[in-house]
């Protein structure tokens, strides 16, 4: 054969591949849209895993942890060091020391936005810290490769189990696979989490890739090399090393081993294999639980890490029903989307959407589980049909799998939320069985067309899985941009809310009554202008602030809609949209600052039938603190807008 022909062959083989590789080329997009555009040390834990980073660059290894709370100077030191060795080497050309410059927002709280969302003053680190800034970014594309990586496996994954030839229809099993992929890799909170500094990339991806290669052994016909043996090990202990959450899938590699010695009839193959498999996997990552012994006295420092968090650690959490539903719907927000550190939510429409489309997902697994229970035993004579379908062997093997999977990680999940409270109930301890998940996905909407095709309508197949990949995609895609480009990216932006002068329209205060330090109310415009035009809904204040100075304080405003001296309605929260805090305020700014507050229609009927005067009561309150704060020179610690 020529190599002209063997060119042409390889590229009808990447063609027949093109709509995972679509798929794989959106995520990467996504991811690298994420990691460049949210601020760093804006995503969970990210300083602390840089942290890692910087004292590996100038130490040479990793740090030794303190049993005692506060002490260790790397928080995250108690995880293992593969993903911070990689790091530091790739950023090792890069001086990256001026990390210490790092600034916290002290103004920030995880009970309120008063201060803003952001964790860390983020507004003059390109000149105080570039180098640091240089290497975090490198390290976020180290990120993006190792979710990358899982995505591969997920397809080869997905190839392997639905690469029957009761697939076939099914473009050999690509067309299930793809949609595996899809759900992971366009999944918000995955392409998020990839685009950051966190061990948890590294991890999934070692699971990812166990999770292949123990389904891949369970599925051989011949006794393996001991190459192959010795490779799953060795990938099991890399795991270990990337993140603790890879132990999930040693009792694995052991059911993986029987299967295949029970299948041909061997029993020598299952202590061949589990000795090679082991020995591997202690050669490759047993220093490191030997080290952790001997500084701690234990393998993996679980003594070392409860202290060291001993005021987060709880030991008599009360399991409860009500417990259990607070834990669920927290996974599920961020498992779907739950941005910055945990503190740039979907709207909660969004989140009811995905709520039925996750009901859609599961009855799809639910029906391919049911078929595959009801199959039991038929496959050999009704491969032609969906029960053919469920019955093939390597679906079980998925089912097997899969399922381990979902139940060793969800145990870890919950004793993890049940030790840490809210901080543990993340979505992304879940991802470790994101793999498992999205091939399950995957079977579930393949069982789905399948169900049709069997019932009755022959022609669907290849074309419709298709039209149902891409509308996962494009929903997905479009999820995406939602959560970059309208809740992401605004919640860090600072608003367009410095203006030269009032507009027209705003009616000024005779007098400027200027609260200390530094918020001078100039004028203001209310919609509607008249009392008399008032209506159930929403209504606009717009407040008109000059800075007559600089300062360090933070303060929030708060508006009481009085009618006389009863409260009706009143909101709070920082200036310009909750984002321009009066610490951000220069010097004889002004500052448009729009409020939305809403009136029901008993508000509305109550003012209607009142002849009290109708008004506005402002006030300000420092945050964090809570001292009022007073007009110049005097006692006053509010003042009035009147509505007529």
């Amino acid at each position: 054969m020529s190599w002209a022909a063997r060119f042409i062959g390889f590229l009808k083989q990447i063609l027949s591949h093109s709509p995972f590789l679509i798929v794989l080329g959106l995520y990467l997009f996504w991811a690298g849209s994420y990691s460049l555009n949210v601020p760093l040390w804006e995503t969970p834990d990210e300083p602390d895993h840089f942290a890692y980073i910087q004292y590996i660059k100038d130490t040479g290894g990793p740090p030794i942890q303190s049993f005692e709370e506060g002490k260790n100077k790397v928080v995250t030191g108690h995880h293992p060091p593969l993903y911070y060795f990689l790091g530091a080497l790739l950023t090792s050309p890069t001086n990256s020391r001026d990390f210490s410059k790092l600034n916290p927002n002290r103004y920030f709280s995880f009970s309120n936005s008063d201060g803003g969302v952001n964790v860390f003053d983020n507004t003059n680190e390109q000149n105080t810290m570039p180098g640091a800034i240089a290497a975090a970014h490198t390290v976020r594309w180290l990120s993006v490769a190792f979710s990358a990586g899982t995505l591969i496996c997920i397809y080869l994954a997905g190839l392997l189990v639905f690469g029957g030839s009761s697939w076939t229809w099914a473009g050999s099993g690509r067309i299930p696979a793809t949609m595996a992929v899809t759900f992971a890799g366009l999944l918000p909170q995955f392409a998020f989490l990839s685009g950051a500094i966190n061990n948890d990339n590294a991890v999934i991806f070692f699971c990812a890739l166990s999770l292949y290669l123990c389904m891949r052994l369970a599925l051989f016909n011949k006794k393996p090399a001991w190459w192959e043996y010795a490779a799953l090990g060795a990938v099991i202990g890399l795991g270990m090393l990337a993140k603790y959450n890879e132990i999930v899938f040693i009792p694995q590699v052991g059911v993986a081993v029987g299967l295949l010695a029970w299948r041909l009839r061997n029993w020598r193959v299952f202590w061949q294999g589990a000795l090679i498999s082991g020995a591997a996997c202690i050669a490759v990552s047993g220093w490191w639980f030997v080290r952790s012994q001997i500084l701690y006295g234990d393998p993996a420092g679980w003594s070392m890490w409860r202290s060291s968090f001993k005021s987060a650690y709880s030991d008599d959490f009360k399991w409860s029903w009500q417990a259990l539903d607070h834990f669920w719907s927290r996974w599920f927000n961020s498992w779907w989307g739950f941005f910055g550190w945990f503190n740039v939510p979907f709207e909660p429409e969004i989140y009811n959407a995905l709520g039925w489309a996750s009901a859609i997902l599961a009855a799809c697994i639910v029906g391919l589980v049911l078929t595959m229970l009801i199959s039991f035993g038929w496959g050999k004579t009704r491969r032609k049909s969906l029960t053919g379908l469920a019955a093939d062997r390597r679906m079980w093997v998925m089912g097997l799998f899969c399922g381990l999977t979902l139940i060793f990680v969800g145990i870890s999940a919950l004793n993890y939320a049940a030790s840490f409270g809210d901080a543990g109930t993340q979505g992304r301890y879940l991802f470790p069985a994101l793999p498992a998940i999205a091939l399950l996905v995957g079977g579930g909407l393949g069982w789905l067309v399948g169900w049709l095709r069997f019932s009755g309508l022959k022609w669907l197949g290849v074309s419709a899985g298709y039209l149902m990949l891409g509308v996962g995609v494009v929903a997905l895609v479009l999820l995406n941009q939602h959560a970059l480009y309208d809740r992401i990216l605004p919640a860090y932006a600072t608003p367009d809310v410095v203006i030269r002068d009032l507009p027209p329209t705003a009616i000024r205060s005779l007098e400027t009554k200027t609260f200390w330090p530094n918020m001078g109310l100039i004028g203001y415009e209310v919609e509607p202008k008249s009392r008399a035009d008032i209506k159930p809904g929403p209504y606009h204040l717009t407040l008109y602030w000059q800075a007559q100075r600089r300062t360090e304080d933070n303060f929030v405003l708060f508006i009481h809609l009085l009618d006389g001296t009863q409260f009706v309605t009143g909101t709070d929260g920082p200036p310009g949209f909750g984002r321009f805090q009066t610490y951000k305020w220069g010097k004889a700014n002004i500052i448009r600052d729009e409020r939305t507050l809403n009136l029901t229609p008993e508000a509305v009927q109550q003012i209607k039938s009142s002849a009290n005067p109708l008004r506005f009561m402002l006030g300000w309150t420092k945050s964090p603190g809570g001292e009022r704060a007073q007009l110049e020179n005097t006692k006053i610690e509010e003042i009035y807008i009147n509505w007529n």
